[in-house]
């Protein structure tokens, strides 16, 4: 009997084939379409164990869908497609429940008419799940720090087929690996979050020309190291795409205070000579949140990311060589410190928390780029991402052992081998940045 008739038998109007409309939506993700022996879509804890179970004893590989922005495309298994976990339920304690299927620009509505916030990722479309259990680095990362951070519990299917309510007391070494470990230990049904107050917030956007990108790397560096925790901001460096899309720097940032704090804390930005504009003024948590991209670019990134413990006059200089080169290159910078920093680097699997900032380098190439030109492109960024001292997973495009080793220093990537060992011994759950259980 084939895997979708199994499913149709033991969860019936749940499992999907080629030719459903759920099939086709639950197949396609943001790096490609994929062809699924089958799509399940439960409604219930209880039915995705059915399904993880069903999978998991005929040997096929499983991968779950939240949003699908971070998920590989699927050939020949099952998808657990998440879409009917979106329900978001904030209490009096302001711990706000959150379905595995959600996307954040829900959370973001459902938490704004109480001014409360979660720090997550920068987009409305992206799910959940996939963010959370990778850290989670948000608009307001250096105010409330990763999303991990927030996390109080989780509702989890393990790759046995038990529902298990994983926190600080029950199953608190599981619960340590959730946080940061990836999709590597089961289906997540349900997160509680802790929420704190997102209100009275103010954004600015500056635009900036490419006369002295190393003259505006130090001044953001220096601000952003004289700023209070409320002070949050990304700087942009967008190339030229001809003569109609000419790029150049771009700030971004967001304060919880008022508009004349927001002016003063980035004065020295401000009073830059290549300032081309300068927005700034009320915004909510919401408002923050951009729109995803709705799908694989016709292009080819080459680059990668990192997370760096010293913005260092050398650091900066190699990220505006990375960025002013013949090969059009995005270069961004994302300020961390403050709340990101408080955590203690074994407090979670996110480990590199000395890091003043994350720094993502990508060269902008044909999708059919000779392996020469890769070769030499991927030589430029590395001059930057040298400066880096490990891997934010849920930016790397790139999978493999050597990512993931680059995702945790070792004894993190360890624990988080026996943890995998105790709750999915078959790795099971191997679509991701595998942690491979210890033999």
């Amino acid at each position: 009997m084939s895997l979708l008739s199994e499913l149709s038998e033991r969860i019936p109007g749940r499992a999907h084939g080629p030719g459903a409309s759920e099939y086709d939506s639950g197949r396609t993700v943001f790096a490609g379409v994929g062809e699924p022996e089958a799509v399940v879509r439960p409604h219930t804890a209880e039915e995705v164990a059915a399904a993880v179970g069903l999978a998991a004893a005929a040997g096929l590989p499983i991968a779950v869908r939240s949003g699908g922005h971070g998920l590989l495309p699927v050939d020949g298994g099952l998808v657990v497609d998440l879409a009917e976990f979106t329900a978001i339920e904030v209490d009096a304690a302001a711990r706000v429940s959150v379905g595995g299927g959600a996307r954040w620009g829900d959370v973001a509505a459902a938490l704004a008419p109480h001014g409360l916030g979660i720090s997550s990722g920068d987009t409305r479309d992206v799910g959940v799940g996939g963010l959370a259990l990778g850290g989670g680095i948000g608009w307001l990362v250096r105010m409330q720090g990763l999303a991990i951070d927030a996390l109080r519990e989780v509702e989890l299917v393990t790759a046995a087929g038990e529902v298990l309510t994983v926190n600080e007391t029950s199953h608190p070494e599981f619960f340590w690996a959730l946080r940061g470990g990836g999709g590597n230990f089961g289906v997540v049904t349900r997160f509680v979050f802790q929420a704190v107050p997102a209100d009275g917030l103010v954004a600015a956007h500056v635009g900036f020309d490419r006369s002295d990108v190393p003259a505006l790397l130090r001044a953001w560096r220096d601000v952003m190291r004289a700023s209070p925790d409320e002070l949050n901001s990304s700087l942009m460096l967008v190339p030229p795409f001809g003569p109609e899309m000419p790029g150049g720097p771009q700030l971004g940032a967001a304060l919880q205070g008022s508009e004349a704090r927001l002016r003063e804390l980035l004065a020295p930005l401000l009073e830059l000579p290549s300032v081309t504009e300068a927005k700034i003024g009320p915004s909510t948590y919401g408002e923050l949140l951009e729109d995803a991209p709705p799908g694989r670019p016709p292009f080819r990134f080459v680059g990668g990311n990192g997370f760096v413990p010293e913005l260092s006059d050398a650091a900066l200089d190699a990220v505006a060589a990375a960025y002013d080169r013949e090969v059009p290159t995005m270069v961004l910078l994302r300020a961390l410190g403050g709340a990101f920093s408080r955590v203690a680097p074994d407090a979670t699997a996110i480990a590199f928390r000395d890091a003043e900032a994350l720094l993502i380098v990508n060269a902008v190439v044909a999708a059919d780029a000779p392996p020469e030109l890769i070769t030499a492109v991927e030589a430029g960024s590395d001059a930057a991402l040298a400066f880096t001292s490990g891997v934010y997973g849920n930016f790397s495009a790139e999978y493999g052992d050597g990512v993931t080793a680059a995702m945790y220093p070792p004894a993190t990537l360890e624990r988080l081998r026996r943890i995998k060992a105790q709750v999915d011994p078959g790795n099971v759950f191997r679509r991701n940045h595998n942690i491979a259980p210890t033999s």
